[in-house]
C-alpha cells in the first residue's frame, strides 16, 4: 500500500513538472544559482524578472521566459515558461 501511494506522488510530481521547452527556458536551466545579471546579459526577447515572493501580472504567455530571483542576493531561484 505505501509503495502504491509513493508511485502516485511521484507520477502527480512528474505530470506538474512545467513545460520549459515553450520558451526555451531549458536551455537557460544552467544559470539557475546565478547572478540575475548573468541571464541578462544572453538572453534577449519576451523576457520577465520577478523577485520571489513579489507581486506579478498572472496574464499566461507561454513563450515568455520568466526568471523568479531571490530579492536578496539577486541569483536565479527558478525559470518558468509564462
Amino acid at each position: 500500500m505505501l509503495l502504491g501511494a509513493i508511485a502516485l506522488l511521484e507520477a502527480s510530481l512528474a505530470s506538474a513538472a512545467p513545460d520549459l521547452s515553450s520558451c526555451g527556458a531549458k536551455e537557460f536551466e544552467r544559470y539557475i544559482g546565478a547572478p540575475v545579471e548573468a541571464l541578462k546579459r544572453v538572453r534577449q526577447g519576451d523576457v520577465r524578472y520577478v523577485c520571489a515572493g513579489c507581486a506579478m501580472t498572472m496574464d499566461y504567455n507561454a513563450g515568455r521566459l520568466t526568471v523568479i530571483y531571490d530579492p536578496k542576493t539577486e541569483r536565479i531561484k527558478r525559470l518558468d515558461c509564462n
